[in-house]
């Protein structure tokens, strides 16, 4: 057993390993109260929310008109069941939200752990896994700014979908356009997940059939990002929470 093992609390561990396989975190509801923000960071699949993340298990950041915001104060909340995060409303036109989640994973025999190759013998797989949620906040609910704070991004046309339209979103890379990307969408009210891959554009478009948040998670592996005694390849994830009407 490795020091980190020992010192991972059973919470943290859940959460990593089933982001592992699986699982995603993503920004849900908005809403506004005494001229203050808030947001709902959740965490689970297909939009359905598991037990909440705990506290520092990743990084809540803002960017305004005029870039990087103070970061949004935070409470775990029962109900839906994750965080709460909230920030002061200073009239900009675009708020966009993060939050920017980071760990490294391995594999041998004995299953799944939190830690680099050196940590464990007989390694299997090693990744490093930036995982990342989204949500624009748009004055006139069209502008979707220009913010691209992570590695693997989800741009939209506008900040809202509307119903009965198709949606375009462009998948970025540290900055380029990104075919062949992995992409999975999904509203509350689907049934089934839509998987499909971004165009030699970068882009992806999809059918807006109904109301509500749909969720556009985009993925790539990088396997030129690695630590020799760390990981071999770093997973990238990004989920966008985009309204329609």
């Amino acid at each position: 057993m490795s020091i980190r093992q020992v010192q991972l609390d059973e919470e943290t561990e859940r959460s990593y390993s089933r982001q592992a396989y699986g699982h995603e975190m993503w920004l849900d509801s908005v809403g506004k109260e005494d001229g203050m923000f808030y947001v709902y960071g959740l965490y689970g699949h297909k939009m359905l929310p598991d037990k909440p993340m705990p506290t520092d298990y990743a990084n809540p950041l803002v960017y305004d008109d005029n870039g990087r915001a103070p970061n949004p104060e935070r409470e775990i909340v029962r109900k839906p069941s994750g965080w709460k995060f909230t920030f002061e409303d200073k009239g900009a036109d675009v708020y966009t939200f993060y939050i920017d989640s980071n760990s490294v994973w391995v594999t041998n025999d004995e299953g799944w752990h939190r830690g680099g190759k050196r940590d464990y013998s007989k390694v299997n797989f090693s990744s490093a896994y930036n995982m990342v949620a989204k949500r624009i906040i748009s004055r006139d609910g069209k502008n979707p700014g220009s913010v691209m704070h992570a590695a693997l991004e989800v741009m939209p046309e506008t900040a809202t979908l509307k119903v009965g339209s198709d949606a375009t979103m462009g998948i970025f890379y540290e900055g380029k356009p990104l075919a062949n990307a992995k992409c999975i969408i999904f509203n509350r009210g689907w049934q089934d997940l839509l998987m499909t891959k971004s165009g030699a554009d970068g882009k992806v478009t999809f059918k807006v059939d109904q109301p509500g948040d749909y969720i556009v998670i985009a993925k790539y592996t990088d396997t030129t990002k690695s630590v020799s005694d760390e990981f071999d390849e770093t997973s990238f994830t990004t989920a966008l929470t985009i309204g329609a009407e």
